[in-house]
């Protein structure tokens, strides 16, 4: 049984418990020699670790993705929680409980109904039928259901793509009802693919990690290929209609910085883009704003990723 989580630790601590190891690099002492650096990681959080005799032999003995023993010391360095490791030891699967380890949410039947409600509701007789090949799959659904959106900044969690594109639907059904402009079917089925490739660029195991379909394709041109392969299935699928769909999936990142190949230049596109980031930021600032108030904390660290800190306005 597990006693002690990521966001339970204080300097100071003991460490003697279980965690999945997410990161290990071998490091070159100052003085020669190598020392150990890792991150493991709970369903609460990660935590840094620091480990400086018998480095490259302890590098052997477990890899990323395992479930390790960690025995050590909490302290702080640079203004940062880490454990000054004694010991890391690999787990059998018969010694550790998976739902201690990854963090997931509870998708009841409703989410659900709700989601596949919003899906059916499209009319378009050509979507339509894209849309359901996509969630009458049951292995495509199995994957997407159980699937986190990203590896740690947004919806990082097991269900957090389905919580996504959920989220994502809410917010389009909005925009179509401000903008009669849009086409809805086409915008509800850009939500729904838009992230598909994601299945198969990462791993959604006890971490989430990138693939090698992930770090040499990417999830736009995955998806592109999933969806493709089923517009082909459709016969006489128009032209005009695939063009728009495949754009909002490979312009959804909005700019060429960001990964898009193209930029979004359809009305649909442009507020596929945006809502999806609008999702996953506020995402992402909830879960921060509620990880520095569990530390006590108004501001929350600075956060390299979007170049500023976030201020939580004292307790909820």
């Amino acid at each position: 049984m597990k006693n002690q989580y990521v966001n339970m630790l204080q300097e100071g601590d003991y460490i003697n418990d279980y965690f999945v190891a997410i990161r290990k690099d071998l490091r070159a002492k100052q003085n020669g020699g190598k020392f150990l650096g890792m991150v493991f990681k709970d369903k609460t959080g990660e935590i840094g670790g620091v480990l400086w005799n018998n480095a490259t032999e302890v590098a052997k003995l477990f890899e990323l993705g395992d479930v390790v023993n960690v025995r050590g010391r909490v302290s702080t360095y640079q203004n940062r929680l880490q454990v000054q490791v004694d010991q890391v030891l690999p787990l059998r699967e018969t010694d550790y409980n998976l739902a201690d380890l990854v963090a997931t949410i509870t998708t009841t039947p409703n989410d659900l109904q709700t989601f596949r409600a919003i899906f059916d509701a499209v009319e378009n007789p050509f979507l339509k039928q894209l849309v359901h090949l996509f969630l009458n799959d049951a292995e495509f659904m199995d994957q997407f259901t159980a699937a986190a959106a990203a590896k740690k900044w947004h919806h990082e969690f097991r269900g957090g793509l389905l919580r996504h594109c959920l989220e994502m639907a809410r917010i389009a059904l909005t925009m179509c009802e401000l903008f009669p402009e849009l086409d809805k079917d086409v915008l509800l089925t850009a939500v729904l693919l838009h992230d598909a490739g994601k299945i198969h660029e990462m791993s959604h195991e006890l971490y989430v990690d990138y693939t090698n379909a992930g770090k040499l394709l990417g999830h736009l041109q995955i998806g592109c290929d999933m969806v493709q392969a089923r517009i082909n299935t459709i016969p006489g699928f128009p032209e005009k209609l695939r063009l728009q769909i495949l754009h909002c999936i490979l312009s959804h990142h909005g700019e060429l910085i960001n990964g898009s190949p193209v930029v979004p230049k359809t009305l649909e596109a442009i507020v596929l883009h945006h809502i999806d980031n609008l999702d996953a930021q506020a995402a992402a600032f909830t879960r921060i704003i509620e990880e520095t108030r569990e530390n006590g904390q108004e501001w929350s660290e600075y956060l390299p990723l979007i170049e500023r800190v976030i201020w939580t306005k004292g307790n909820a």
